[in-house]
């Protein structure tokens, strides 16, 4: 890699922690990298763990000048922060909602907007400007960010998240087997692995249009609507009415669109 500034971005969610590095100047991150998100690590482990990344990549750590990280597991912060500074002796920035934002909030209790939505809402007033949008993101929750044209987080939908979902099913029924998630040939399964395949493909895409369908009858206009996490991929390719645009690397492109605006 070219000697330049890096900067380094982390998203810490409920399930997994992601990892990215962005050149300066670079629209996508020179690589990303995720782990289980363990409420026991300490700041050497993730440290450790990252460095073995980096090295990997062949990517020098001394080049590392910014960082910025959104968290919605408040117990892990200072272990973040100890470990940027100790791994890579940077001072890291924290996305929260009294820092410098691309938008306006108009949303009653800011206060309780997760980080991991600023940094959507930051990736949809960046990159779709002067349009609405209906944000999806499929992580640990599915979450729902509607954002103005002006641009305003005007507020959002908290659905149950997918995977754990899918998990809590097959923890609490004595016979339902694990499936993995995807989209079936048909919608009654011949089997019990089909017929759970199918449930949830079906139901999830239902989920989806449903709650998008009510937020533009609530609030008409004309929105995009941006699909992000996980599943996103795999439920775009098997219906592509659902989402107008998909970025897997959504949240890491926000991130860095915050780190910026607040450098």
């Amino acid at each position: 890699m070219a000697d330049s500034a890096l900067l380094l971005v982390v998203d810490v969610g409920n399930t997994n922690t992601v990892f990215g590095i962005f050149r300066e100047g670079q629209e996508q991150p020179d690589f990303h990298k995720r782990t289980v998100t363990r409420r026991d690590r300490t700041s050497d482990e993730l440290g450790l763990f990252l460095k073995g990344f980096l090295t990997q990549e062949k990517v020098d750590s001394l080049q590392i000048k910014k960082a910025i990280y959104s968290s919605v597991v408040p117990s892990l912060n200072p272990i973040i922060e100890r470990m940027f500074e100790d791994w890579f002796e940077v001072k890291p920035l924290r996305v929260h909602y009294q820092m410098k934002l691309n938008f306006g909030i108009t949303y009653p209790r800011p206060f309780e907007i997760g980080a991991d939505r600023l940094v959507n809402a930051a990736y949809c007033a960046k990159m779709f400007p002067n349009q609405k949008a209906i944000l999806v993101d499929l992580g640990t929750a599915t979450t729902f960010c509607v954002i103005n044209e002006k641009p305003e987080y005007v507020g959002g939908v908290i659905a149950p998240g997918l995977k754990i979902s899918m998990d809590a099913l097959t923890r609490n029924t004595a016979q339902l087997p694990p499936i993995v998630f995807g989209s079936p040939s048909v919608v009654l399964g011949g089997s019990t692995v089909e017929s759970i395949q199918s449930g949830f493909f079906y139901g999830w895409i239902g989920l989806l249009k449903e709650i998008v369908r009510a937020i533009k009858a609530e609030l008409p206009g004309d929105y995009k609507v941006i699909g992000t996490g996980g599943l996103v991929t795999t439920i775009h390719s098997s219906d592509n009415k659902v989402f107008d645009h998909i970025d897997p690397m959504l949240t890491l492109k926000g991130l860095k669109i915050l780190a910026e605006l607040n450098s």
